[in-house]
């Protein structure tokens, strides 16, 4: 399914490594950890925190809770409230050490059942330059198929006294000296902000193009926003390549053959960086919250389109640009 260089694994992969996971030679572990977020819309909403809180998961596994390790919302590293931005630095290595991390771990991310948005704790993890990227794996199947090929998993729902269902709030992160700290502070070069998006938009920065994880619908107006008070439309000279297009459509947890993931980019307009070329090198990945945007990173860094240094997230995506009257919008 994937190159030699891929940090997509295979179920059968993921199982093995976590049967060896504390037996590398060099003393690092293999750590499996749960990313399953849902959308909070719908009458039923699902919730990955609770979900695994409840049981069955992966034995040992820890939870990577996207909207909890993030700026809090008023704070002034969030002034506009918007949720799960990427963490600081020293918020992330803090996070690391309540979840028994270390930079030499290798970390196994999986989801389960028909969760299509893991791809952001996956990113997150990977972006945070805590971990060589290479140590930060995604694993291609659910939690149901790794039950069914014999993986081993803890049933029970969790005490609430249980480390892994730590909170930042209560670590009193800001105040703490991390056991690890990131080997780099360039986590930020992974997300964009308005302003760099706006450079984009106004051709400030001809080097990139914007491409929006959204609904066509929704990338071009006719269909309302789920959230309310947000402009429809998109951003102009933006590019759509909606995330489920990526997606296999039997298992959400899984892209489609890379081949095919290429493909869409190649009918979107992102073509192959070549010497002498105009293409645009860098690519800025845009959703409705950063959430979705995830599964357009991992997909153009995976088919091998682009490298992982030239793709960042706006963080802000559509809740910040749709929600501001000043920046420009265009529909068709």
């Amino acid at each position: 399914m994937a190159s030699a260089a891929s940090n997509l694994v295979a179920v059968p992969q993921a199982i093995e490594a976590h049967r060896a996971r504390s037996k590398n030679h060099d003393g690092a572990r293999n750590i499996f950890v749960d990313g399953s977020w849902h959308m909070p819309a719908g009458p039923a909403p699902r919730n990955g925190r609770s979900e695994y809180i409840s049981g069955p998961r992966v034995a040992g596994a820890c939870y990577f809770d996207i909207d909890d390790v993030a700026p809090p919302p008023g704070s002034p590293s969030n002034p506009k409230g918007l949720p799960h931005m990427q963490p600081s630095p020293i918020m992330f290595a803090c996070a690391m050490d309540q979840m028994d991390i270390s930079p030499e771990d290798t970390l196994y991310v999986y989801a389960t059942a028909g969760c299509g948005f893991v791809h952001r704790a996956y990113w997150t993890l990977a972006s945070s330059g805590y971990h060589d990227p290479q140590r930060v794996k995604l694993v291609q199947g659910s939690l149901d198929e790794w039950t069914a090929q014999g993986g081993d998993v803890e049933e029970g729902a969790l005490d609430d006294k249980d480390p892994r269902l730590f909170r930042m709030a209560d670590v009193d992160w800001e105040k703490t000296s991390p056991k690890y700290k990131c080997w780099s502070e360039d986590g930020g070069a992974s997300v964009a902000s308005m302003a760099q998006v706006l450079n984009v938009v106004e051709e400030k920065a001809s080097d990139s193009v914007i491409v929006d994880a959204r609904s066509a619908g929704r990338f071009r107006g006719t269909d309302p926003e789920p959230r309310p008070g947000l402009r429809g439309g998109h951003m102009p000279g933006a590019l759509n390549v909606p995330f489920v297009s990526l997606l296999d459509p039997n298992d959400a947890t899984k892209f489609k053959p890379l081949g095919e993931v290429k493909e869409i980019f190649l009918k979107a307009g992102i073509g192959p960086v070549e010497e002498g070329s105009n293409v645009q090198r860098k690519v800025i990945c845009s959703c409705g919250s950063g959430v979705t945007a995830a599964a357009l990173a991992v997909g153009l860094e995976e088919c091998g389109l682009r490298k992982k240094e030239d793709i960042a997230i706006y963080d802000g995506s559509w809740i910040e640009w749709g929600g501001d009257e000043n920046v420009p919008i265009v529909t068709d």
